[in-house]
């Protein structure tokens, strides 16, 4: 195990320290109804370069998907997103950062959000082992909306911050023109509506969720597996949190035992086990799997594995 190096690393001038207008209200995205009022001043400001494309042809890189809605298509997802080795954190569960890991083909990133020092950080629950400032993240987040026009992007936070000071750092990464609305039991909207309307983030969290129209309860929306098997053998499809009947589906597929490995990665990333896992318990639940969450997204056959589950008509 190396020794902790407490790493904050900055985006490129291009992407994040450019002035920009002052943010909206963080709880009122244009269009949605109005939230409460977040008026301090961000931290870090995001250049954007929003470029709509003049036709939606190929959404996520697969023309077949843009007519589906948003809860019948599969994410390839990482787990601990933020929790990187690049980033410089102790005990990643990846090798490469955000901006990476999205122009990899990674659809879902599950991020966890602290408190350190007066301030909010992407970290996995000891801020002095590796540690981001959220608004940096997100900078990453922001920058791939738009390289890539017809991406639709899904952030599950796992959350020990008060919904508030999440808003502001999305003001301040310029992304509350981005964000999904989604109102409980309404039918998702296909790829191509999100497209079109601009609204191409979905944003999960399991605290504080419904604070704002788009800060949407993740155990309100979707169901999971559990995610503590040590062992290929301890991976299920019994139920964990979230409630069966809801539409989205998270496969938590990897390995802890203590930490996260890429040893452990391999063992469990490479079809035909992540594929047959997935169909086994799509099976089981009557649930297209949406988010295929794997440790070190780059070892083994996540993107293989998710073209695959796509690679069907959806259920009506």
């Amino acid at each position: 195990m190396r020794a902790a190096t407490p790493t904050v690393l900055l985006l490129a001038a291009t992407a994040c320290d450019a002035p920009a207008a002052a943010p909206r209200d963080a709880g009122t995205p244009p269009g949605d109804a109005p939230g409460d009022v977040v008026d301090a001043a961000p931290a870090v400001v995001c250049a954007r370069r929003r470029s709509p494309p003049a036709a939606v042809t190929r959404c996520n890189g697969d023309p077949r998907l843009c007519d589906r809605r948003y809860d019948q298509v599969a994410y390839g997802t990482t787990h601990n997103a933020m929790a990187s080795a690049e980033d410089g954190f102790t005990n990643p569960n990846q090798r490469t950062g955000l901006l990476r890991q999205l122009r990899d083909g990674v659809r879902g990133l599950m991020l966890d959000v602290h408190p350190f020092r007066d301030e909010v950080y992407l970290c996995h629950g000891v801020c002095l082992l590796g540690r981001r400032p959220l608004g940096q993240g997100l900078c990453d987040v922001a920058r791939y909306l738009d390289e890539d026009p017809e991406a639709v992007v899904t952030i599950i936070f796992e959350s020990y911050v008060p919904a508030s000071d999440v808003a502001r750092a999305f003001a301040s990464a310029g992304l509350l023109e981005d964000v999904h609305a989604q109102p409980e039991g309404a039918p998702w909207p296909t790829l191509r509506e999100m497209i079109t309307r601009g609204r191409r983030l979905v944003v999960l969290t399991d605290r504080d969720g419904g604070a704002f129209p788009w800060y949407l309860p993740v155990w309100r929306h979707a169901q999971e597996t559990p995610f503590t098997a040590r062992t290929p053998e301890e991976l299920s499809c019994r139920e964990n949190r979230g409630r069966p009947e809801n539409p989205l589906f998270i496969l938590n597929h990897f390995l802890t035992d203590p930490f996260g490995s890429e040893a452990l990665a391999e063992r469990v990333n490479h079809n035909p086990l992540l594929l047959e896992r997935a169909r086994a318990c799509e099976a089981s639940r009557g649930r297209r799997a949406n988010f295929i969450t794997v440790d070190f997204h780059d070892v083994g056959s996540l993107s293989a594995a998710v073209a695959a589950l796509n690679d069907r008509e959806p259920s009506p």
